[in-house]
């Protein structure tokens, strides 16, 4: 019998089984989820799923919208308010089935399941390294299987713009997405209920934004300047974002790591600064996060950003501004809770993935809690020791984060597909950790389980992927 990761809330079997029913029935609200789940069947056993009475039967219910109950008795049973928790119960169904004589069956028994985290998230970089359409559709086939709902896509940075922008075609890198492909790609998430989260990084990481079009972001390569025509042209960029991804509440505007000095040079910028009554280039940060999240907020998104301003800005930012906290070196998180603003946890150790250099594996994960950030920089003051906030703080939920700064440094000797393979590995290898950390908060799972169970569900996923 296998083991579901995440760990369902209440999970029993009684020890008997029953050969997979392969017809089921499904309100229409739930026929994309059916789909979802007779495609993964079809790649990973070769079976086909129909439609009819007498299999699996899915029914809505009047549990709360995240919840789910499967019973497998003669026959399954599968109740969820929606069709995001009708996914996350066929995921959990998916993980049960086991094969014996060339029949595939299923436990009997029962499972009654909700998250405890709403943010359960995989950021990819796609800018420093070229991805292929077909990385993303494996990894939202990865975000399915273990139940993370949020995707987000690090669409821009120096290295490339992936982003198929029409206002500022020069700044898009020759290597980029199509509309299509992302509009394709959208409704393939949607259907796994995995929210995209698209990323456009600013101010800092620009380059391709000032190389591209000097006139509008400024000449100061690495960092955009600060004057009407930049943050009109912004609101342009994130309203095409919008345009392309229209099942995305959140946009991620980036805001972090800019070279602030740079703005000291840029005319633009300083008579700016000066029409503004702004002292300095740290009260304007903050200006520039506030700017940022107003555009969002004016397209009737939500926005993001990384932990990246300081303390001192937290009075003039809005507190519908949700902040990522990850390196714990602007500023940590209790005084990113104290500042009122809905927290996320990227914590540098374990969460980031930099292939191959810096990951952790999936014992020191299970370690973690969303309420605790580490660092192995040792200007950051998680270096020293953990911070951690109380258990029932108000943090919303954790991501993993793989990026791409190893892999661009090795593509001289390095074949992409080679290092394409060995990121997905990587990820694929500690994220169900993650899921099982967000989904089960303070949970203590048996590490030598977890690696067993974490082993079989692999193989699945390697037979289920996209082709």
């Amino acid at each position: 019998m296998n083991t579901p990761i995440p760990m369902p809330k209440s999970y029993y079997v009684t020890g008997q089984r029953i050969p997979l029913p392969l017809t089921v029935e499904a309100p229409a609200a739930y026929a994309d989820a059916v789909k979802v789940f007779g495609d993964y069947l079809a790649r990973a056993y070769g079976v086909t799923l129909t439609e009819g009475d007498g299999g699996i039967l899915l029914k809505t219910c009047c549990c709360t919208d995240k919840e789910y109950v499967i019973s497998v008795t003669d026959r399954v049973i599968i109740t969820a308010r929606n069709a995001v928790a009708a996914n996350h119960a066929l995921a959990t169904l998916m993980q049960e089935i086991f094969e014996e004589d060339g029949v595939l069956y299923l436990p009997c028994g029962e499972a009654r399941d909700l998250p405890d985290s709403d943010w359960r998230g995989l950021m990819l970089d796609l800018s420093r390294c070229w991805h292929e359409i077909d990385f993303l559709y494996r990894a939202a086939d990865l975000c399915w299987l273990y139940k993370m709902n949020r995707l987000q896509l690090h669409l821009t940075d120096d290295q490339g713009i992936r982003f198929p922008f029409r206002a500022f075609p020069k700044a898009v890198h020759e290597d980029h997405y199509t509309v299509e492909q992302l509009t394709e790609f959208n409704a393939y998430c949607k259907a796994r209920g995995i929210v995209i989260v698209p990323e456009i990084d600013a101010p800092g990481h620009a380059r391709p934004f000032n190389e591209g079009h000097p006139e509008i972001f400024g000449a100061q390569i690495g960092i955009m300047s600060a004057c009407d025509t930049t943050f009109e042209a912004l609101k342009t960029a994130f309203a095409e974002v919008a345009e392309v991804f229209p099942d995305s509440p959140w946009i991620h505007v980036g805001g972090d790591e800019a070279r602030l000095n740079l703005w000291e040079a840029c005319s633009e910028t300083q008579a700016f600064c000066k029409e503004q009554g702004i002292a300095d280039v740290h009260q304007l940060y903050g200006e520039y996060v506030l700017r940022l999240a107003e555009i969002v907020k004016s397209l009737g998104r939500k926005p993001v950003v990384w932990e990246g301003f300081s303390k001192d800005c937290n009075d003039r930012l809005p507190k519908d501004l949700t902040v990522f906290a990850w390196e714990s070196l602007y500023q940590l998180a209790p005084d990113l809770q104290e500042g009122g603003f809905p927290l996320l946890n990227a914590s540098w150790k374990p969460l980031y993935v930099c292939n191959p250099k810096k990951m952790w594996g999936p014992e020191e994960i299970l370690d973690w809690e969303k309420t605790r950030w580490q660092n192995w920089w040792d200007q950051s003051p998680a270096s020293r020791q953990p911070i951690n906030l109380a258990h029932d703080a108000p943090v919303d939920g954790g991501q993993m984060c793989s990026w791409g700064d190893h892999m661009t440094l090795r593509s001289a000797y390095a074949p992409r597909p080679q290092m394409l393979a060995e990121e997905f590995a990587a990820v694929a290898h500690r994220l169900p950790a993650l899921s099982e950390k967000l989904w089960n908060s303070y949970s203590k799972p048996d590490k030598a389980a977890f690696v067993y169970n974490l082993k079989v569900s692999t193989d699945l996923l390697y037979r289920m992927l996209s082709k």
